[in-house]
Order: structure tokens, then C-alpha cells, then sequence
């Protein structure tokens, strides 16, 4: 019998080989794994491609094809082989993962994809076992964040209905809040930035791949957007901002009817961004609480551009950052 994660772990996929360079090094080539593509490359996608439902499920950390989906036979092993950032021809980004179920090799778009348009591929990154991680976007315990009224209140003591400043949408109340304990290690380590490493009120405890919002007042980092959503861990440093391990974390989530830009020790971080990446990477309680109350819609992400882990390498980024967004 399948997981209850069946029923909202439902991605719209296309094949691979319908999203090709158009101009490039590997012209004519699908788009693939880390080994077949090349940055730089630009993609266009088919016309008239046919999208269909693979229905994913979980257990023990592993993810499989679930019953009632159009490609697959239950049970076969979904295995996720590298995520990739593109970026259309208005400047906007979309990540692709690429899946290889039972040697048939899908993508699918964390985002809208237009076959009248162009993707240039920024990046690309390996993916886990996993399509999603317990730490997607999470605040660990203690986390200040600012309510309608600017008052700062911590993460855990935030409820369902309460009113918090958002940098987009004005005041937006908290459609659903989740907890997730984990050991402090590996993958699951928390990033620590400490107080005024990014003009943080106070030391801020992130999740690895929770993102933070940065306005450049000047592109310092070459990303070509004043815009930018930087993950914690591309932003350690080994000084003022390291991964905290040991022990365990309390990691809180908070959901938006939006993916909103949120107020933590006074500087904005992104709020639960609702995906099949990040569902599958849940608590199965936890995800069938959020796909409630999302009525099994997903978040059209914030149109805040990620520059890649290469273009942040050799320079202390968050320094660079902090200047940037102050000057």
C-alpha cells in the first residue's frame, strides 16, 4: 500500500530529451546529468510537448513511483540526478530536475517553462537520494521574526492566522506552521550567522538551503539583477557565518498562501517554498498538512534570481554582500 505521500506528491514531468540545447557546446543534446551538460548552454523546449503526472511516494528516505501514476510501474525507484538553474530570456530563473525512473530519463520544472522562450543554463548541482531536504527552508528555535506590528517574536511561539510583515505583499497571515526535530549533522546542520554578519539583528540559525533575500544597491557578484536569494550554506565563511553541529535542532516552517519575503532578526529570508522537491523532502504528517492547506496547489517561486555556488567561490561572499546591500 502506498504512503499517504503519494497523495500529494504529484509532479508534472516532461521527457528529457524535449528540453535540448538549441545553441551551444552540446548542441541537439538533452538536457541530462552533471556529466552532459555544459554552463553557458542555451535550451529551448519542444513545441507541443505532452506534460504527464508522476505520482512519487516515500518511505525510509527512498522515493518511488507511486500508484495511479502515468509513467512508471509502482514501487520502481525514482532516482533524482542533478537539479539545474536556467535562466529565461526576461531574466527570470527556474530550476529543472532531471529523474532517471526505471532508464527513462525525465525533467521536471520546479517553475513555468515556455517553448517560446530561451533558457541559458546558469548552474548546476548533484541532488541526494533525496528530491527534497528536511532542512528546505527552516528556522531553527529562536528565530526573531517581525509581526505586523514590528514587534519580533520567536519562530516557535508563531501560530496559524498570526500577521507577519512581508517585503512584497504588505501584512500576510500564517496559513500553517510545522516543526521537524533532527540531528545537527551532516546535511541537517544549521547554518549560524552571527550578529551583523548580514546586518542581522542578532545571530540567526538557518537550515543549509533556507535562502536569504539580498537588494545590491550595486551588482557586486556579476548575478545581473539588483535581486538575489542566496542559500546559507554557499555563504559560510568559517568565521562569521559557520555550520552549527552537534546535537539536535528544532527546525520551524512557516507557510504563506505566497513563497513571501519574511523578516528574521530583522532581515528578509524566504518564507516555506511549496514544490514536489520540498513536499518529498517532509515529514509524510507534515507534508499532508501543508498539501491541506495549499488545496494540492504549488508556490510560483519569488522572481529574486539564485546565482550559482561557482559564482560565489574564492571571496567571502557574505562580506561582499553586506557591503553591497548597504551602500
Amino acid at each position: 500500500m502506498p504512503s499517504p505521500l503519494s497523495s500529494l506528491s504529484r509532479c508534472t514531468v516532461i521527457p528529457a530529451d524535449a528540453l535540448s540545447v538549441e545553441t551551444g557546446a552540446l548542441m541537439g543534446d538533452a538536457i541530462g546529468d552533471l556529466t552532459q551538460v555544459v554552463a553557458g548552454d542555451i535550451y529551448q523546449l519542444d513545441q507541443g510537448v505532452e506534460a504527464r503526472e508522476l505520482v512519487l511516494t516515500q518511505a525510509r528516505g527512498s522515493l518511488t513511483v507511486a500508484a495511479g501514476s502515468s509513467i512508471g510501474a509502482p514501487g520502481q525507484p525514482v532516482r533524482p540526478l542533478a537539479r539545474h538553474q536556467l535562466m529565461g530570456d526576461l531574466g527570470g530563473t527556474v530550476e529543472v530536475l532531471v529523474l532517471d525512473v526505471a532508464g527513462i530519463r525525465l525533467a521536471l520544472p520546479l517553475g513555468p517553462l515556455s517553448a517560446h522562450d530561451e533558457y541559458c543554463l546558469l548552474s548546476s548541482d548533484p541532488v541526494g537520494g533525496e528530491l527534497g531536504s528536511v532542512s528546505s527552508v527552516s528556522f531553527a528555535r529562536g528565530t526573531r521574526i517581525t509581526m505586523a506590528s514590528g514587534l519580533q517574536v520567536p519562530v516557535e511561539d508563531l501560530s496559524e492566522g498570526d500577521r507577519i510583515l512581508t517585503r512584497d505583499h504588505g501584512i500576510q497571515a500564517v496559513r500553517w506552521t510545522g516543526r521537524q526535530t533532527v540531528r545537527a549533522e551532516g546535511s541537517n546542520a544549521p547554518v549560524l550567522l552571527q550578529k551583523g554578519a548580514l546586518n542581522n539583528a542578532d545571530d540567526l540559525v538557518l537550515s543549509p538551503d533556507h535562502r536569504l533575500f539580498i537588494y545590491q544597491r550595486r551588482d557586486a557578484i556579476g548575478a545581473g539583477r539588483a535581486e538575489v536569494l542566496v542559500r546559507a550554506r554557499h555563504l559560510v565563511n568559517g568565521d562569521t557565518i559557520r555550520r552549527a553541529e552537534g546535537g539536535h535542532v528544532d527546525y520551524f516552517h512557516l507557510l504563506f498562501d505566497a513563497h513571501e519575503i519574511i523578516y528574521a532578526e530583522g532581515i528578509p529570508t524566504e518564507s516555506l517554498l511549496v514544490s514536489p522537491d520540498v513536499l518529498a523532502g517532509l515529514d509524510e504528517d507534515l507534508a499532508l498538512d501543508v498539501n491541506r492547506h495549499m488545496q494540492g496547489r504549488a508556490h510560483v517561486p519569488h522572481h529574486g534570481i539564485e546565482p550559482a555556488a561557482a559564482d560565489l567561490d574564492g571571496f567571502d561572499a557574505a562580506a561582499v554582500l553586506r557591503r553591497a546591500s548597504s551602500r
